[in-house]
């Protein structure tokens, strides 16, 4: 797997902050997983501005990594959860891979008719 750092793009900026809010949660911060809540919500509406529709596939993985990020409000699965979101955001963040694409991907509604 190739190391995948891109420092001058936005989005890699995004997964980046997002990592570092997460590593603070379950370290201990409690405000963090609130501000991963707040950069995620701002990921969809970033998303959906740029692709002018919410059933764009960007907007459709920031909008479910969205949905799992409140769990955080949920103490009693919020450790677990943001472990799960901390392995996924590391591998979003240096190496360019989405776990959550890859499943809405084979989604039907993502399913272009074969010729």
């Amino acid at each position: 797997m190739e190391l995948k750092i891109r420092p001058r793009d936005i989005r890699w900026w995004f997964w980046a902050v997002t990592l570092a809010f997460i590593v603070a949660a379950i370290a201990g911060w409690t405000w963090g997983y609130f501000f991963v809540m707040a950069i995620s919500g701002i990921q969809v509406l970033f998303f959906w501005a740029q692709e002018r529709s919410f059933s764009a596939f960007p907007t459709q993985v920031r909008i479910a990594y969205f949905g799992l990020t409140l769990f955080g409000l949920w103490p009693e699965v919020r450790l677990f959860m943001y472990g799960l979101l901390l392995l996924g955001t590391i591998m979003v963040t240096f190496f360019d891979r989405c776990f959550i694409a890859r499943v809405l991907k084979v989604m039907p509604w993502n399913r272009s008719p074969q010729v």
